[in-house]
């Protein structure tokens, strides 16, 4: 929250104002946009649903007649928000809080209208999920208004509630059937929810250009690197975005527009012109004099859009050594080049395209390298460098907007693939859809960069269901490892409540060994049977028997002690002539302790105390973790201590594989944590202590942003300024 007001008096009603003037026209287009090529998305949702088109047609057909009544029951929903929030107040966004006069509230509805109604709320529920990171930074200047405007986060005119409201209100004023209603509302879900993102972005760079950033929203820091410990100095270093983009932005905002507007700021140009020169240097290639012939950017984007349709063993060429990316794909852009009737060794490229192609091989190394990827899945995403370096060289909103349609498909895409092995049926069938994307965007990509939406909606639709599938996994193992927790709790109270009875008692060493290894689980047992007074009376008329039989060193006196074990070593679940040998090796020992030494069979305790050989297999041996206690590092401590769940670790066996996994559960027991991946499945349970000592080991290290763009752009930006430093 900001803590300081705007640099300049700013009222309510001109901040609302601002915000209408930013937003409204935005989006009235893309919602025209949305009802125009509606029809198509809502015949092909009712062929997947395999529903019958006949109740449908009739609405369908009335669509594009009544397009004028919807878009102006749209805008002026939209405008009456704007107007009353601008009088102070706020609009209803639920259905109910209608006003009392209106003829719709919380009465009996048709089924048609509560099918548009929850359609309407799962449209809320979407664009809010989509684009919550934007909305939190818009919901901050909230508190810039005066006290004569009263807007929540919920009822503010941009809230995903209040368009979906009026999504849903221009659909009435159309006057359609209810069942076409809440199909075009459902497909407006995945239509529309796409094009909001821009809009959120540009209304809030409109924000601080006016009004100054927020704390909250200020110039980001470079995220660390590695864990922190104790040997580690503060960085205050700005990320990629602040240094090089947002300055440039501000001041270049009204030339943006310009077809001719450079895509990169110029600073970054230059650090890319002179590791461009530095490589030159080094491998000794001075381009030959003599005439070249000068690609414009034009021929460039042909080239690579022949690149991007040529065939698979073109693509394994160029991606047979993914650290040399770069070289690699610039060289394949000029033997493509041959087919345009330009010699490949003849061919040049602006310093500014060629800069933007240097780019775009760097990121993709990055990627490559910070992502835990199979050859095969390389290959695949490999194949989307020639559309991306195409949408770079034409739109500069790729890098400064993180809602971009081709950024945000290439975030999905690898995260889908990272640490995804393929190792059952639903792994497989993601990465199979994946690989089916990339095909399609390969295919179907020209000039119109509303592919990659339409391709991000669609694999979106799948990867919700994945999700969620890996979600239901990872909350049955959270179950089971709290019920598993929740044991072990139980039976440390039980091992203690034991410990303190037998303090000062006379208790020969094999019977105290036999209770400490079962008595705690018998009680435990016990107690879950409803049985609570069991295992207490158990160990009370034991512990009096082998008092009677130590004083009266009789044989039946001590047969009378073992009797009392009887019902433990029942309930343990052991057959009969195991308890009857565990029985006579006990006697044995108790009776005759010198002569058993020397013939009995090993005490019948479980190696409870024994030294396990790992302590968290392939990650952590006992030796390593005996070690690491003697000397803990407090700010690694300290950093597991408060790690919230949703986290990223990468952790690293013992023959350097690496796995990426998320903080999924914190035990309210014992405070273990456990890791899964993205499929659900469990990585490692550790404690804090155990995570602090792998850490030290290099066992488990910081996991890359989850935005993969914006985590190998820092890449590319540190390798381009470490030869520049020097």
């Amino acid at each position: 929250m900001p803590t300081t007001p705007p640099p300049l008096p700013t009222t309510g009603n001109q901040l609302v104002a601002l915000l209408r003037d930013a937003m409204q026209p935005p989006l009235e287009a893309a919602f025209a946009d949305v009802v125009d090529g509606l029809r198509q998305p809502m015949l092909d949702r009712l062929e997947r649903m395999e529903l019958d088109r006949g109740p449908y047609l009739e609405g369908l057909l009335a669509l594009k007649d009544r397009r004028e009544a919807i878009l102006r029951g749209f805008r002026e929903d939209m405008a009456s928000a704007w107007r009353i929030a601008a009088d102070g107040e706020a609009a209803a966004v639920r259905f109910g809080e209608e006003p009392a006069g209106s003829v719709r509230g919380l009465g009996l509805v048709e089924e048609d209208e509560l099918d548009v109604r929850l359609a309407t709320e799962h449209l809320a529920e979407a664009i809010s999920r989509e684009w919550q990171s934007e909305l939190l930074r818009l919901n901050g200047y909230l508190t810039w208004l005066d006290m004569g405007v009263r807007l929540t986060p919920d009822s503010a005119p941009y809230s995903p509630s209040r368009i979906a409201m009026a999504v849903y209100r221009g659909f009435t004023a159309a006057s359609l059937p209810g069942n076409v209603r809440a199909l075009a509302v459902q497909c407006c879900a995945r239509e529309f929810v796409e094009v909001l993102g821009p809009i959120y972005e540009n209304l809030h760079a409109r924000l601080v250009r006016r009004l100054g950033p927020q704390d909250s929203t200020g110039p980001r820091m470079r995220r660390a690197q590695a864990i922190p410990s104790s040997g580690d100095e503060a960085s205050s270093e700005p990320d990629w975005m602040t240094r090089f983009f947002v300055e440039w932005d501000h001041e270049d905002h009204e030339a943006a527009a310009s077809a001719d507007a450079a895509t990169l700021p110029p600073a970054l140009h230059q650090l890319l012109e002179e590791s461009r020169h530095q490589r030159a240097r080094e491998q000794g290639m001075a381009r030959a004099a003599g005439a070249r012939t000068s690609l414009s950017q034009r021929e460039l984007i042909v080239a690579l859009t022949l690149l991007q349709i040529a065939s698979p063993e073109v693509h394994a060429e160029v991606l047979a050594n993914p650290r040399q990316l770069q070289a690699a794909f610039k060289q394949q852009i000029f033997l493509q080049a041959a087919q345009l009737g330009v010699a490949p060794e003849a061919v040049a490229i602006s310093e500014a395209d060629e800069n933007v192609v240097d780019l775009v091989g760097m990121l993709f190394e990055v990627i490559f390298r910070e992502s835990h990827l199979g050859e095969e899945q390389v290959l695949v995403l490999g194949r989307l460098m020639a559309p991306m370096t195409k949408v770079a060289l034409q739109d500069r909103k790729l890098f400064l907007q993180a809602s971009h349609s081709a950024r945000r498909l290439l975030n999905l895409l690898v995260e889908a693939c990272d640490g995804n092995p393929g190792e059952n049926d639903a792994q497989r069938l993601l990465l199979e859809k994946v690989k089916d994307t990339v095909q399609r965007l390969v295919a179907d990509f020209d000039e119109s960069q509303s592919v990659f939406r339409a391709a991000r909606s669609d694999f979106n639709d799948f990867y919700v269901h994945y999700r969620a599938e890996a979600e239901k996994v990872e909350q049955a193992l959270a179950a089971e490892q709290q019920a598993r927790d929740a044991e072990a709790d139980v039976l440390a109270g039980f091992a203690a409540s034991l410990d303190a009875r037998l303090q000062g008692t006379d208790v020969p060493a094999p019977m105290r060994d036999v209770l400490l290894a079962g008595w705690p689980a018998y009680a435990a047992r016990m107690q879950a049977l409803n049985k609570p007074q069991a295992a207490p009376m158990m160990l009370d008329g034991l512990l009096r028997a082998v008092d009677d039989a130590q004083v009266r060193q009789d044989v039946r006196a001590w047969h009378a002690a073992l009797d009392w074990l009887q019902p433990m070593w029942m309930a343990s679940g052991q057959a009969r002539p195991a308890i009857a040998a565990l029985r006579e090796q006990l006697f044995s020992r108790l009776v005759a302790p010198h002569q058993a030494v020397e013939h009995a069979a090993p005490p019948p305790v479980a190696p409870a105390t024994s030294s396990p050989t790992t302590v968290l297999p392939g990650l952590l041996e006992a030796q390593e973790w005996m070690e690491g206690l003697q000397h803990l590092d407090p700010v690694m401590t300290d950093y597991f201590q408060n790690l919230r769940e949703g986290s990223w670790l990468d952790f690293v066996d013992k023959d350097h594989r690496v796995q990426a996994g998320r903080l999924s559960w914190i035990s309210p027991f014992s405070r273990r944590m456990m890791f899964v991946n993205r499929a659900g499945a469990r990585i490692c349970v550790a404690s804090v202590q155990e995570l602090a000592v792998m850490a030290q080991l290099g066992r488990v290290r910081m996991h890359r942003d989850e935005d993969a763009f914006y985590s190998a752009m820092q890449g590319v930006v540190d390798r381009l300024v470490a030869p520049a430093a020097s």
